[in-house]
């Protein structure tokens, strides 16, 4: 048997595994996410108080247009603000992940990241 067809089925294998790793990713913006169990976003709406004070982490797809990441989840639309750090100005429907807590402000609940992973 010869060599050439499992060292060429070994080079494709490497090449779709690097393509998969680039595709998989994730652009990080201020401290690095710790890995805390996600809360969900219906959940930190419409609950903030059962957060106060504590760091959580919310995952979704952005939903928030150029300029603002928030994440929606049914009704519940929960806006993202970086503390400390700038996030890309442009982040279509991308899959973040954030930890921080939740803060009060006028018209609802936002999240103050202190760490954000974007995957596109």
């Amino acid at each position: 048997m010869s060599r050439r067809p499992a060292l060429r089925a070994l080079a494709l294998a490497a090449a779709a595994l690097a393509a998969a790793g680039t595709l998989l990713a994730a652009e990080v913006y201020g401290k690095p996410l710790k890995g805390l169990s996600v809360v969900s976003v219906a959940e930190a709406v419409s609950n903030p108080a059962a957060y106060s004070g504590k760091t959580i982490r919310v995952a979704g797809v952005n939903a928030g247009e150029k300029g603002k990441a928030e994440l929606k989840e049914g009704d519940a639309v929960l806006p993202i603000v970086a503390d400390g750090f700038e996030l890309p100005e442009d982040l279509g429907k991308a899959r973040i992940a954030a930890e921080g807590g939740l803060r009060d402000a006028p018209g609802g609940v936002v999240f103050v990241a202190t760490g954000v992973e974007v995957r596109r």
